[in-house]
């Protein structure tokens, strides 16, 4: 059982980022609210079916520290010091940046640490920035891939609304789940507003 709770929206989603409630919808996890488990079950029980409560001590221990583009000089940038990074030009994970590290990542602890003089033979490719910089811009920040709903939400204590099951049954692969008005038979289909045909052939509606 938790007691600490974000509450995500996951229409919100900014590129690999999990969107968190907070003062609008925020990447930021320092930036998103923290609910208790009493007022993250209220919450979701009167939620619509894009939001999801989530135990933050999963999320904290999952969190990564990335940096926003916006918040960092688009072309190369020196100073006085001898510690530099750099990120590619033009490649973004929804807003972040990918730094030059042993691998592609936008992981800002990875990112490789460099003297002026080895930042000063990169090419083009890279915008090269002080380390004082980028460690001012970056955030820590939860990758959507690693939400685990058995273990960071019912695992955690919360249940799940029956609004959100009936939302949940009703949606598969973008189809709808329908009763036949005729024989009662479910049926899967694309159109959510009108009942098309029924699978079984002994139904008048075939």
């Amino acid at each position: 059982m938790r007691d600490r709770f974000y509450l995500a929206c996951t229409r919100d989603n900014v590129g690999s980022n999990m969107a968190f409630h907070g003062k609008g919808y925020v990447t930021d996890l320092d930036k998103a609210k923290v609910y208790t488990r009493k007022e993250a079950q209220q919450a979701w029980d009167g939620a619509r079916n894009i939001d999801q409560p989530i135990s933050a001590d999963h999320v904290d221990a999952l969190a990564v520290y990335k940096v926003d583009c916006q918040h960092i000089p688009y072309e190369s940038t020196w100073d006085d010091s001898d510690d530099y990074v750099a990120y590619i030009y033009g490649a973004w994970d929804g807003n972040d940046v990918y730094w030059n590290a042993s691998s592609r990542t936008t992981d800002f602890s990875q990112a490789l640490r460099m003297s002026k003089k080895e930042a000063l033979l990169l090419t083009e490719r890279w915008v090269v920035i002080p380390f004082s910089v980028a460690e001012a811009a970056k955030r820590r920040t939860f990758d959507h891939r690693h939400f685990n709903p058995r273990v960071m939400v019912q695992g955690a204590g919360l249940k799940v609304p029956d609004h959100i099951k009936k939302c949940r049954r009703r949606r598969v692969s973008n189809r709808v789940r329908m009763n036949c008005p005729d024989c009662g038979r479910i049926n899967w289909q694309l159109n959510p507003y009108e009942f098309e045909s029924c699978s079984s052939k002994l139904c008048e509606r075939h």
